[in-house]
């Protein structure tokens, strides 16, 4: 529209040559050039006939308020936009068409809002705890890449030396469910699954920065490991039996040596693996001892920041729980009768591992992270908005490199 008006008050184009070229409608651009639109001046767009119940800088000053409540995990909703208009509209006497029986400006006014202000749109929140919310500050962010980068600088590492490994629990029923066709007004619409609850398999994945998954480390909830378990599983996996199938000092010294079998590491050529700080892992003197030894450089994140640093928790675990859930979903369809057990979770995983765990998934969470290539300015400070929050003292961070073990356990202490 501006360039259409530039060119017909320069009489370079007529009315009509101007909009079949910039495809405006001939009409708007006659009454725009001859001035007779007494809203929309210009180029400047207007949506609806009448002009807005606040001006242009107070309604940006409105979307940065909702912008900043966002980051700090206190989001206003709907209700809370109208309302504070209301307000606002009251308390400086701006004339305003608003209820004022409920004290709540329209639903069309905040729709045609949200139409001129495309930078904001209705989203459904994750629940946040307020521990990663006071977690995740930059203190505490900034003290780990600081050992990140002097461990990359020390022993020279690049992305094919820098691994991350997490736990993460696979149940034998679904946890979410693909939408169906249903008939249109029915109340409630079912899926079938194996039971209410289900049980919980532990699975350990890690993978490095260049894409280099190793085979999953299954944690069965039972007191003896039966080898029928891991049929039809990914290839070089192992399976072990914990009564709780919960992750122990014990089986964290098991996977460390399934992770040297397939990675092996070396002093001279030594691999760092970021871990989070379960005590299974900082705590642990014999699997602090072995990884000393083999050549494993513990690298432990802060408190409550896995959801923003912990690579497989970024990017990986999401679409492998999705891929998981469709093979059951699947299982159940072409195996009527019968329901998903622990006997069916390494054959489910094992397809899901495989769809999910790509190179381009790897790269792209260690990159989100700022892990590798390092980069702690990958976090702005909109980011750590939400930990201004609290004044709560800085938590202490278990120290990174695993030279003697005391050291390690006295640092995370």
């Amino acid at each position: 529209m501006v360039k259409a008006l530039e060119r017909v008050r320069s009489s370079e184009m007529s009315f009509r040559e101007a909009s079949r070229y910039y495809q405006v409608p001939k009409s708007t651009l006659e009454r725009r050039v001859n001035e007779q639109n007494k809203i929309a001046v210009g180029g400047k767009k207007h949506l609806g006939r009448f002009t807005t119940t606040f001006d242009t800088d107070f309604e940006e000053e409105l979307v940065t308020y909702a912008k900043d409540m966002e980051s700090r995990f206190f989001g206003i909703t709907c209700r809370d936009l109208r309302k504070l208009a209301f307000d606002l509209a009251e308390k400086n006497n701006v004339e305003h068409r608003f209820n004022k029986v409920t004290g709540l400006a329209g639903k069309k006014w905040l729709r045609l809002f949200l139409k001129r202000h495309a930078s904001i749109s209705l989203r459904q929140p994750e629940a946040t705890s307020y521990a990663r919310a006071a977690g995740f500050n930059k203190p505490a962010v900034d003290r780990f890449f600081s050992l990140l980068r002097a461990t990359i600088d020390k022993y020279s590492l690049d992305g094919s030396r820098i691994y991350n490994a997490d736990e993460t629990g696979m149940k034998t029923v679904q946890q979410q469910h693909s939408r169906v066709l249903a008939l249109k007004g029915k109340k409630q619409v079912g899926a079938m699954t194996s039971a209410e609850r289900g049980k919980n398999v532990t699975v350990v994945c890690a993978t490095n920065a260049c894409g280099h998954f190793l085979p999953p480390f299954f944690i069965f909830p039972r007191k003896r490991i039966n080898p029928v378990f891991m049929d039809h599983a990914t290839p070089s996996s192992l399976g072990f039996a914990q009564e709780n199938g919960w992750m122990t000092m014990d089986l964290f010294k098991s996977y460390l040596e399934h992770f040297v079998n397939i990675v092996k590491p070396s002093k001279e050529k030594p691999v760092c693996l970021v871990l989070d700080g379960h005590s299974s892992h900082t705590r642990n003197l014999a699997a602090l001892d072995f990884a000393s030894d083999t050549g494993i450089i513990l690298l432990s994140l802060p408190p409550h920041t896995t959801h923003r640093l912990q690579p497989l928790d970024v990017c990986f675990f999401k679409p492998l729980q999705t891929y998981y859930d469709r093979f059951i979903a699947t299982w159940l369809r072409n195996n009527p009768g019968r329901t998903f057990t622990e006997y069916q979770v390494a054959e489910a995983f094992g397809d899901a591992f495989g769809k999910a765990a790509t190179v381009a998934t790897a790269v792209n969470s260690f990159a989100k992270c700022g892990i590798w290539p390092c980069n702690p300015s990958v976090f702005s400070d909109l980011d750590y908005a939400a930990a201004e929050t609290t004044d709560r003292p800085l938590p202490a961070c278990p120290s990174n490199q695993n030279s003697s073990s005391k050291d390690q356990l006295d640092s995370s202490a």
